[in-house]
């Protein structure tokens, strides 16, 4: 048994000092506890511990020392789960993108299984980004799979009960057969990589859709742009319809200079969703293919934690989920508290997994993460045991 102690506990609602008892990779207890005499003290000196964070939505990892160290998801799923492993994520579910082909979708899902079934990894579920999505946004956008029911079962049944959620575009002709394909196999449904109208929104979520893949980035408005002539503003935008809607969670990118999400645009989401349906995600990409050095500081393409391809087009982040959160605080005023729900009991909320991880609540698995009050990481505990 370890007792975590002299420590600020981060719960969803509240911080207080206290204990987190762990045993065979499980929390015990947490709060004001006694320490049992045969317990290993781990004395944290007064930071923070939180839950481990979780990650829904990420391509690969890039290693913000080391460029060349990157691994993909369609290839090297555990390699890049270990490391955001390292950063604090220890839950993922590795992203398969619109853009890619078949076999890599298959590829990437018989390696997740196979971690899953094997019990060891911090790969939790799969996410399919696409493949049904608007070929008119996002990088390589054009890329995206026109629809079919004999491709959509086949990739639907090779991931089976691991595919945990799936983004799609509700105004495309086939979405209303789609939407039931996924509600009946209990997949969570995502919007993204859309200019739905109201309507479209309206049907989504009540045939089941409750969150929204990166909003404010790779979305567009379903009228065109002719409200511009009338009031000199962009209307009924895909990202104001959403965000109007009830009962969606919204996720954030939250880069350095604000680039897939412009600072006030996260401080709005938070205002108008509230701290119950804001995720923070990295949308982390596999590789890059220039040297940020090589560009001058006001040009985007000198953050380490933004990815552009070879079109100049936004192409993901190199962000790990910790980072994201001192961005998100940074941007919209947050606490720690808040941007531990945000990104880890939120984000586990939104899959249905929050009675396993997103918490430090008694039963839950015992990933642990320590931080100071800038949320820079100190130290992350993998079902109760230290990650080097």
């Amino acid at each position: 048994m370890k007792a975590f102690t002299n420590a600020k506990l981060v719960f969803p609602d509240r911080i207080e000092d206290g204990t987190v008892l762990v045993e065979d990779g499980k929390i015990l207890a947490s709060g004001n506890v006694l320490l049992p005499k045969q317990a290993e003290v781990i004395d944290l000196a007064g930071a923070y511990l939180g839950p481990g964070l979780v990650d829904n939505h990420c391509h690969g990892y890039i290693d913000p020392v080391h460029r060349e160290n990157c691994r993909d998801m369609a290839s090297d799923p555990e390699g890049a789960a270990r490391g955001h492993l390292r950063a604090g994520t220890t839950s993922i579910t590795p992203s398969a993108a619109y853009s890619w082909t078949k076999e890599a979708f298959l590829n990437m899902t018989r390696l997740c299984r196979k971690a899953i079934a094997r019990g060891d990894s911090s790969i939790i579920g799969i996410h399919f980004e696409g493949p049904f999505t608007n070929p008119k946004y996002g990088a390589r956008s054009e890329n995206a799979w026109t629809y079919s029911r004999e491709v959509c079962d086949e990739i639907l049944d090779a991931a089976g009960e691991d595919l945990l959620h799936c983004t799609y575009a509700p105004e495309l002709p086939n979405a209303p057969e789609f939407e039931q394909i996924l509600r009946s196999r209990g997949i969570v449904m995502d919007i993204g990589h859309t200019e739905l109208s109201p309507e479209d929104a309206r049907r989504a979520v009540a045939n089941g859709a409750s969150v929204v893949t990166h909003l404010f980035d790779a979305m567009g408005c379903w009228r065109g742009r002719d409200s511009i002539a009338q009031t000199g503003v962009l209307q009924e935008s895909a990202d104001a319809v959403l965000l109007s809607m009830p009962g969606l969670m919204y996720e954030l990118i939250c880069d350095s200079r604000g680039v897939h999400v412009k600072p006030c645009n996260a401080a709005l989401a938070l205002r108008a969703a509230g701290e119950d349906n804001i995720i923070l995600i990295t949308d982390s990409a596999d590789r890059m293919d220039y040297d940020p050095h090589d560009f001058p500081p006001e040009d985007p393409h000198s953050a380490m934690d933004l990815r552009f391809n070879e079109r100049g087009q936004l192409s993901g982040s190199g962000l790990v989920l910790s980072a994201a959160c001192r961005n998100f605080m940074r941007f919209t005023g947050a606490d720690i508290r808040t941007a531990f729900k945000c990104a880890s009991y939120n984000p586990a909320r939104a899959l249905r997994l929050d009675g396993r991880v997103g918490s430090i609540l008694p039963g839950r698995d015992a990933n642990l993460l320590v931080v100071n009050e800038a949320f820079e990481v100190q130290k992350v505990y993998f079902r109760g045991e230290p990650v080097e």
